[in-house]
């Protein structure tokens, strides 16, 4: 067996191979995402204030039990063990280009409701709520002990209105969404597998507008996940993908005619 990291190393190098960068891309909209988003060199403020919390962070030492319904699950439908805060961002903290590209995202696309699966310790929140100050944020966190860092972290940056939903998500998501309506974005980076991200994707479709933008995180990190990736891109709502290799961005605008990018980022 392939160890884990060889793996991930041998489905980059296959992505490089077939990423494009803006001059092989005859997409207009396409175009417009590189220019104007994942080419924007732009030193937002909000980056400095995000990457000062996540800083502290990575400096904090205590102990907190984390509570895992993903794929660290045991018999009893979880898992509970205790981590260092610095721990968890570490591993579970998005990268700063990602977290940078997400902040650049909601702030492009303007979303009114916002939803982020997955929210730990509150890093990747702060890029995305603080770009869109006056929208409604949803995070949704199966672990009580690390989002209470990433609401005390959230409310440090201005964005004290975030809406906190804990538990496990097959159990809360279907009625969030039922109280919510449409989903204008979503960052998904919760259970990383097939069953899982599909079972999510299928929920949140029904919740999609025409401009809705969701982005899935990890979409290579294993063959369940990138055969989970290639489900979502033959759904017949959606019209147009990006990948990104660890972000699959998902678009439904009817107008675009249907196509999948690999692009270089």
């Amino acid at each position: 067996m392939i160890p884990k990291s060889i793996s991930i190393t041998l489905r980059y190098f296959f992505y490089l191979l077939k990423a494009k960068n803006r001059h092989g891309i005859h997409s207009p909209f396409v175009y417009e995402f590189v220019c104007n988003i994942l080419n924007d060199k732009t030193e937002y403020a909000e980056y400095m204030q995000v990457e000062k919390q996540r800083s502290l962070l990575l400096r904090n030492p205590n102990l907190v039990e984390i509570i895992d319904f993903g794929t660290g699950k045991g018999k009893a439908g979880y898992s509970t063990h205790l981590r260092k805060v610095k721990d968890i961002a570490a591993k579970s903290g998005i990268p700063v280009k990602y977290g940078r590209l997400l902040h650049r995202m909601v702030k492009y696309f303007k979303p009114k409701v916002l939803l982020e699966m997955g929210t730990s310790v509150g890093i990747s929140s702060m890029y995305q709520a603080s770009a869109a100050p006056n929208s409604t944020f949803l995070a949704l966190e199966g672990c009580a002990s690390t989002a209470e860092f990433a609401a005390t972290n959230l409310r440090i940056l201005g964005a004290s209105a975030v809406e906190f939903t804990m538990g496990n998500f097959d159990i809360v998501l279907p009625g969030l969404l039922k109280q919510t309506g449409v989903i204008d974005y979503a960052f998904i980076d919760g259970n990383h597998t097939k069953e899982g991200t599909l079972n999510y994707f299928y929920r949140l479709e029904k919740h999609a507008a025409n401009d809705s933008v969701y982005v899935f995180h990890d979409i290579h990190w294993s063959s369940e996940m990138e055969e989970a990736w290639e489900e979502i891109k033959k759904h017949e709502s959606v019209r147009l993908t990006i990948d990104l290799f660890f972000m699959g961005i998902v678009f439904f605008r009817r107008e675009l005619g249907r196509q999948h990018f690999i692009i270089r980022f």
